[in-house]
């Protein structure tokens, strides 16, 4: 009848999103292009990624905020790469408030400098992670999200940053939520690909 052709037609499309998702994660993870890196200002590329996610945060009950110095300088970073690893952090953050059972959760992205290194941060106060979880979320396809995660991100995410020269890290406790920090040394930036076209 009608409504098991609708509920049929409904979980095709669900089936079709999960997979369009995994081959999408799949090929950004596989293609392994070099870093398109240029000179950009750290705290704008966190600025954007806010932007995009504030209105998903606000109508899943997350209170999404940005923290930035001012004494970030520019620097040579792949901007799409980048903007991959941030997406890919500030989603999960969500996902993880929204298993939690606080009324009301937070995410918070940080951008600071120290000492010449470049410190992006996502740091959630949602569900949390275990040991075990904490050892398992950089390795291929393990996801807490069941059919809805693909278990790329997080290892796309590392593989930009290692790209960097940078390191991506994860502390967490149950119950108490996640900070994720990824740190990029400045003297193992990549150069600005309009430098090296001009020294070539």
């Amino acid at each position: 009848d009608q409504k098991r052709l609708q509920e049929g037609w409904e979980m095709v499309e669900r089936n079709l999103t999960k997979t369009t998702s995994l081959v999408k994660d799949f090929l950004s993870f596989a293609k392994g292009r070099p870093p398109a890196t240029k000179v950009v200002a750290p705290n704008a590329l966190a600025q954007e990624i806010v932007d995009l996610y504030r209105e998903t945060a606000a109508q899943s009950g997350v209170l999404l905020a940005l923290e930035v110095s001012a004494e970030t300088r520019p620097a040579a970073l792949d901007p799409d790469g980048i903007h991959t690893c941030l997406t890919n952090l500030v989603s999960n953050a969500i996902d993880a408030c929204q298993m939690s059972d606080k009324p009301v959760t937070h995410v918070v992205v940080r951008v600071r400098e120290e000492n010449g290194t470049l410190i992006f941060e996502v740091i959630d106060d949602g569900a949390g992670m275990d040991y075990d979880v904490k050892q398992k979320v950089f390795t291929s396809f393990f996801t807490t999200k069941g059919g809805e995660g693909t278990g790329l991100g997080l290892l796309t995410t590392r593989k930009i940053v290692q790209q960097h020269g940078g390191t991506v890290e994860v502390e967490s406790r149950p119950g108490l939520g996640s900070l994720f920090r990824v740190t990029l040394p400045r003297d193992r930036l990549p150069p600005p690909l309009q430098e090296e076209a001009g020294n070539s």
